[in-house]
This record gives C-alpha cells, sequence and structure tokens, in this order.
C-alpha cells in the first residue's frame, strides 16, 4: 500500500461511491484516496438503522425433525421476514476501484479503512455493526434467489430489481418488505439455485468478505431480501 494513501472523514458522499441503504441524520463517510486525489474505497457510517425507513432482513433460522428410534434427524433451514436491525450501525454504500479487484494492496486498503471506520462509531453496551452484502447473481446477471422467492410475491409483469433500484434508488427494499409474507418460509421450498445463493456474497464483493472477516466481523445469519445477499455484524462496545 502507498505511503500517500490519505484515509479520511467526510460529511459528504465521495464520488463515485455508491449511494447507501439509508442515509439519514448523522451519517458520515471514511474514503482512501491515493496520493494523486483518485478514490480507492469508501464506506458510509450509518450510526442508527431504521429511523429514515423500515429495514428489513431475513433471519436464517433452523428446523429440526428428529426421532431416534426411526433414525431421523433433518435440518432445514427457515427464513422469518423482521426488522431485527433496527437501531444497530451499519456501514453501507461499499466502493472499491475496480483495479483494486484483489491482493495484498487492496487487503491493506480495507483493513485501514475498516479500522478508521469502526474507531469513529460511537460506543454503546450491546450495539452491533451490520454490514450488508450483495448477493449472488449468475453470468447473465440474474439473481436465483429473486428469481426463485421474491418474485413469487410481486404483481404479474412487475420491475426486476435492477429496475426497481433505478426507481427507487437503493431504498427500494424498505418498499419491497412490505410486499413479502410474514409468515416463516421454509427453505426447501425453493428452487435449488435459490437455496444455493442464500447467504452467499457476489464474486465482487469478495475483498470486502475477507477484510470484515480479518476485522471480526462474523455472519449474523441474516441475509437480504432482494438477492440474498449475507449480512455480517460485529460487536462495537
Amino acid at each position: 500500500m502507498s505511503s500517500s494513501l490519505r484515509i479520511r472523514l467526510l460529511d459528504v458522499r465521495p464520488v463515485p461511491a455508491p449511494l447507501p441503504q439509508e442515509d439519514g441524520q448523522g451519517a458520515r463517510w471514511v474514503s482512501a484516496e491515493a496520493g494523486d486525489g483518485r478514490l480507492l474505497a469508501a464506506l458510509q457510517i450509518q450510526p442508527a438503522l431504521g429511523h429514515s425507513r423500515p429495514r428489513y432482513s431475513f433471519h436464517l433460522g433452523r428446523v429440526v425433525h428428529a426421532a431416534p428410534e426411526l433414525g431421523l434427524h433433518q435440518v432445514q433451514t427457515t427464513l422469518q421476514l423482521g426488522h431485527d436491525a433496527t437501531g444497530e450501525a451499519e456501514f453501507s454504500g461499499l466502493y472499491l476501484a475496480p483495479e483494486l479487484t484483489g491482493g495484498d494492496d487492496a487487503d491493506a486498503l480495507l483493513d485501514a479503512l475498516l479500522q478508521q471506520a469502526l474507531a469513529a462509531l460511537p460506543r454503546r453496551a450491546g450495539g452491533l455493526v451490520m454490514v450488508e452484502l450483495p448477493g449472488w447473481h449468475d453470468d447473465d446477471g440474474r439473481s436465483p434467489f429473486w428469481d426463485g422467492l421474491v418474485r413469487q410475491f410481486l404483481p404479474a409483469g412487475a420491475p426486476d430489481a435492477a429496475q426497481l433500484m433505478k426507481r427507487f434508488g437503493p431504498g427500494f427494499a424498505s418498499h419491497l418488505g412490505a410486499m413479502l409474507p410474514r409468515q416463516l418460509i421454509h427453505a426447501t421450498f425453493l428452487p435449488a439455485d435459490a437455496q444455493a445463493a442464500l447467504g452467499r456474497c457476489a464474486l465482487a464483493a469478495e475483498p470486502w468478505r475477507r477484510a470484515l472477516q480479518r476485522a471480526g466481523f462474523a455472519d449474523w445469519r441474516h441475509c437480504r431480501i432482494d438477492d440474498g445477499g449475507p449480512i455480517w455484524a460485529k460487536a462495537v462496545d
């Protein structure tokens, strides 16, 4: 990593970092810039979710069917829609320059960025900081999770996720959540490719996932409601 790297807190969104899902009161950005001013990486610090709009996620649980006398022991994944992240902090708007897709330089850069962001978080007992990672898409850019689950609860002819994102911005998931079922969903009833995509992050997000793991984050057993991407969390007290 270059010694001329600059990491700083900002009160405005750096360009071309993506828009976050939520941009409420107290939000700030952390950016990493090269010596020539090029933006290399960025993320937004959101101190409390769910105040400007509802934040939905699926909690990934388990149901066990067991009968030892019959030699039966079956574990199934379940999805339960909820607002479990309400009030927690979040890192969002994750940006990594396209030329930094991997390698030691990218790892060191993201590690430094996350440490600066963690240091800037307000401390409170029992608090968490969340990170939603984009879910897996196939070679055609389609989300098996969207096609296998979400689309079934939308009106016929409804736009796909990319069109909804363009219309409503990253916060479209708040509108989407109002259309999804509150009843427990058994993942075994989903198509096989949708089950395989559950909690799996996009290939382009792998550098972020590895950096989060090095920073002490772990899978929170929740996923995004649009593409099934994993949600990671870390205690901040």
